[in-house]
């Protein structure tokens, strides 16, 4: 069995008050002891209390959680990362060598709670629910007594502790929310000044594009989905999701705004039914993916003669992007000001 690191948080209460009994054990009248150490700094995240203790060694799950924690400047802590969908920005990618032996990098398979336990990390990042369950690393109740402090982004907060994307809670999926995650886990990390230039950033993007389209009078209807089984079902990014606040900060609406999430499927008749003006296809899934990965998806859409009425086909309005960019993190500001400039070219283009 592997030795798993004791968890970090030891009391120090403990220390004192073996030191206490210590003394006690002399003759006269025991003094006062000091008063009890202050309760530790914590931050509340989806239900859980996280104490606030800059951690050595992280392991991080899922693009939008690897990518937070390096542009958080915290990858020489980075020892663990798993599932990359897409090609890492150019500004992060020099900080993520798999290759030179850290981090170790699990890229299709959840790692075991073993292989994580081996890594001795003090915190756990985690864009997505599914890492935090038993058929992923086991809950966050379970991860905290092996010694691991965890995180989760809070777009994908499920109802109890080891729930899955379908058992979501009250989920945050604006931007401020990431904003605000992303500041949460600048705390965790020591790098507050980070974490605030990073979401300063965004803020400029998105009121940069909110000015752009200010006035505009149509907002095309837009489907964003993609293929992942190939079994003539397409995914819907549907609503209560980032995906569907991207859509609408780019000046567009959701054309399956009666679909929540993003784990329900549709058929070439659904495609029909919604007839969205625009369909943004997100590609995935690998660390050497970009968004021309999405062009074969893309191409057969194009080239079905069954949706050879839907406008995006009819007019050629049929986009790649990334998994990536549609997911909670640091590319949404990004993300928003890219699809404003195909839905609205005269306003927003360029």
């Amino acid at each position: 069995m592997p030795r798993s690191r004791p968890p970090r948080r030891v009391a120090p209460a403990a220390l004192l008050l073996a030191l206490t009994l210590l003394a006690g054990c002399g003759t006269g009248p025991s003094p006062a002891g000091p008063p009890s150490p202050a309760a530790a700094e914590t931050l509340h995240n989806c239900g859980v209390d996280v104490p606030v203790e800059r951690p050595a060694r992280i392991v991080a799950m899922f693009q939008n959680g690897v990518e937070a924690v390096l542009a958080l400047g915290a990858g020489d802590r980075l020892v663990g990362a798993a599932y990359l969908d897409n090609v890492l920005p150019p500004e992060l990618a020099a900080g993520f060598r798999p290759d030179r032996e850290r981090p170790v990098y699990w890229p299709e398979e959840y790692p075991s709670r073993e292989e994580v336990l081996r890594l001795a990390p003090d915190l756990v990042v985690s864009g997505f629910t599914g890492a935090f369950t038993r058929e992923g690393l086991g809950t966050r109740a379970e991860l905290v007594r092996a010694g691991m402090d965890t995180f989760l982004f809070s777009a994908y907060c499920p109802t109890a502790d080891g729930g899955t994307q379908a058992s979501l809670g009250a989920v945050d999926v604006t931007f401020e929310g990431v904003q605000r995650d992303l500041t949460a886990l600048g705390r965790l990390l020591g790098a507050q000044d980070r974490a605030a230039e990073l979401t300063a950033r965004m803020r400029s993007t998105l009121d940069g594009v909110a000015g752009r389209l200010a006035g505009i009078t149509e907002r095309p209807r837009v489907a964003m989905l993609n293929s992942p089984s190939g079994a003539g079902e397409f995914r819907v990014f549907g609503s209560g999701d980032i995906a569907t606040t991207i859509i609408e900060a780019a000046g567009g609406t959701q054309a399956f705004p009666q679909i929540s999430g993003r784990q329900q499927t549709v058929t070439a008749e659904g495609i029909i039914a919604a007839r969205p003006d625009v369909i943004v296809v997100p590609a995935c899934c690998g660390a050497d993916k970009g968004p021309e990965a999405a062009e074969p998806l893309a191409e057969e859409l194009r080239r079905d003669p069954a949706l050879a009425t839907v406008p995006a086909v009819r007019n050629g309005r049929i986009f790649t992007t990334t998994f990536a960019e549609v997911s909670p993190g640091i590319r949404n500001a990004d993300a928003v000001a890219a699809l404003a400039g195909r839905l609205h070219p005269g306003r927003a283009g360029g």
